[in-house]
């Protein structure tokens, strides 16, 4: 069988109806092939459907129960498929014809297949071979979704990076100049690149890209209006994906030129373009309820509505924003909607639809967020420090119970971005969870002599912090104890710890045992002089429960802040701790150690 089929044999005649019982020996053992095929269906329905194929091989009771399956999900292994490039195009490939396969299989016996919940679809990349076959599958699964309950998920290049905005710390010696806020596009900036993108008309149709996260401009994005506008007039560029890797003008002629990238490179596949029949009125829209569309071209109509879409995910989607913005306001019951990287996106308005939950991730071209907050009840930002006019929130913001702001990039270290980090989370007035992650653990959270002070979150029982913590960085440490000043109802509390930077360079002259020094996470120093913390916040004294660290190294900075909770949390109930990577003696003395600041020895304690 080959590795990518989940259909099941065919040498066997059709079957009877899906809630047709087959007869078997009532004596002993294999009671599971008793049930009938929904249920058998059912079950099958949660394993992805090269695994729910592989169950006809079990007996011929099971051959085709696959058609009782509700739920079709398939994800492209990984690897490099030789067959993109190879020896045609223009023909789909292996894998898009395991998919076509999949859904052909739940005919395979008469009664009918049963109704089509799901179809998920994570492919590594959509060639031009690849996009009849797509609209086929999403022609059949609105035929046989059921009504009003049918979820489709498209992902088109499954394994591409949110964005190139890696976190990174400003250290003496190292320290570079921050980036102006204009200084160049956001497809270029989110990259990581430190060159505009090339605008040299000879690039234009370029088949590969260097795969180096840090060179990813060698084809310029399709402009198709002015580069700026407003959301309405079709800001940005047209592709605006982060990596310039789409052609959408290549020509049929491009195609039948293409050769197979070289060795380190990576292709530049065509971008799909949703079938219509998802806009098709009840044949379409009347049917789905939860949508999630990832590097592809939606071209929604402007008067397409989706009555029943409660869940809407877009990432990567190149159309204008003001199209977006249509299909967004389109769906009249949209509870949960989540944006990621749609660079042509400028303004967001969302006020006649009462959302529960939004989610803006790297949209760095995303300056304006008007939201109906009357019944939000969770928000998550990733991206730039916006400006302080980035969201407005009409209804007030009581009803938000869970807040996470990532903020991507280099480290939050100048008084203007503290300020407008600080009106940003002063709009959350009673979060019962706060999520903060960024470059440096608690960076931008204070700064000395400013008047705008980290907000004090009454009502916050759960607090998440996200960052690196250097061995070095002890003023993170003063930093994190003055936020649990504003927590004075706090009960639980989570460090992850961002793993350090290895700066120590491979020589290729090391032994043996320094390659495996250099290979772990770990830096502890057991001759490091820790001080002694003294905590006067209330909630470490009399409300904290748990304490969660998590790849925790064992630097000094660490220890330090580690000591300065455990030490001054006497009602702890609670202790997690999972190491970074490293020798087990290491990893045994930090357990060791942190057991000793453990004022309730009581507590429960897990270590991993």
């Amino acid at each position: 069988m080959d590795d990518y089929d989940c259909s099941p044999p065919d040498d066997e005649p059709s079957g009877g109806p899906l809630k047709r019982r087959r007869k078997e020996p009532s004596a002993g053992g294999d009671r599971l092939s008793r049930l009938e095929d929904l249920v058998l269906g059912n079950i099958l329905s949660f394993l992805p459907a090269k695994e729910a194929g592989r169950a006809a091989l079990l007996s011929s009771r099971w051959r085709h129960v696959f058609a009782a399956v509700h739920t079709v999900s398939l994800d492209e292994p990984e690897g490099t498929d030789i067959d993109k490039y190879y020896p045609d195009p223009k023909q789909p490939s292996s894998f898009s014809n395991a998919i076509s396969l999949a859904l052909l299989a739940r005919h395979r016996r008469c009664g009918g297949a049963a109704p089509l919940r799901a179809l998920r679809i994570a492919m590594d990349g959509c060639r031009a071979g690849d996009s009849s076959a797509v609209d086929q599958w999403v022609s059949y699964a609105v035929q046989q979704a059921a009504p009003g309950c049918f979820e489709l998920d498209l992902r088109f290049r499954c394994r591409r990076q949110l964005c190139g905005r890696r976190y990174s710390l400003r250290r003496a010696g190292h320290e570079h100049e921050a980036q102006e806020p204009d200084a160049k596009p956001a497809t270029s900036e989110c990259l990581g690149d430190s060159s505009p993108p090339t605008t040299d008309p000879s690039h234009r149709n370029t088949f590969y890209t260097l795969s180096c996260s840090s060179a990813l401009t060698n084809s310029e994005p399709n402009r198709s209006k002015p580069y700026g506008q407003s959301s309405c007039q079709g800001s940005g560029p047209n592709d605006d994906d982060g990596d310039n890797s789409v052609l959408s003008t290549s020509s049929d002629d491009d195609d039948d030129q293409r050769r197979p990238p070289p060795s380190g490179t990576q292709a530049v596949l065509p971008e799909h373009t949703v079938t219509p029949v998802l806009f098709s009125g009840t044949a379409g829209c009347a049917k789905l309820r939860s949508l999630s569309l990832s590097s592809c071209r939606i071209a929604a109509p402007a008067t397409a509505t989706f009555p029943c879409l409660e869940t809407l995910l877009l990432s990567h989607v190149s159309d204008p924003g003001c199209d977006v913005e249509w299909l967004i306001n389109g769906c009249p019951r949209l509870a949960d909607l989540t944006i990621e990287a749609c660079y042509t996106v400028t303004e967001l308005f969302i006020l006649s639809l009462p959302l529960r939950r939004l989610a803006v991730r790297c949209c760095h071209m995303l300056t304006t967020v008007f939201v109906n907050a009357s019944k939000l009840a969770s928000f998550e930002y990733r991206g730039r420090v916006p400006e302080t006019s980035f969201l407005t929130m009409h209804g007030g913001s009581t009803t938000v119970a869970y807040c996470k702001i990532d903020i991507c990039g280099e480290e939050v270290s100048s008084e203007e971005e503290h300020v407008k980090l600080m009106w940003l989370l002063q709009l959350f007035q009673n979060p019962k969870h706060l999520h903060l992650e960024s470059a440096r653990l608690s960076s931008g959270m204070y700064y000395q002599d400013v008047l705008v002070e980290f907000p004090t979150f009454s009502s916050l029982r759960r607090l998440e912090l996200r960052g690196r913590l250097p061995d070095d960085d002890i003023a993170s440490v003063s930093t994190v104890s003055r936020i649990l000043e504003h927590t004075p109802s706090l009960e639980v509390l989570s460090l992850f710890f961002h793993p350090e930077e290895n700066d120590r360079s491979d020589t290729g002259h090391g032994s043996l045992q320094d390659d495996e020094d250099l290979a772990h996470n770990l830096s502890y120093n057991p001759h490091s002089i820790l001080g002694v913390p003294s905590a006067t916040t209330d909630c470490l004294r009399s409300k904290v429960r748990e304490i969660n660290l998590v790849h925790y190294q064992g630097g000094r900075a660490q220890r330090t802040l580690a000591k300065l909770l455990l030490c001054n949390a006497p009602e702890i109930i609670v202790l997690r701790c999972e190491f970074a990577e490293g020798p087990l003696w290491t990893q045994t003395q930090l357990m060791r150690e942190i057991k000793g600041w453990v004022i309730n020895k009581s507590a429960n304690t897990h270590f991993a």
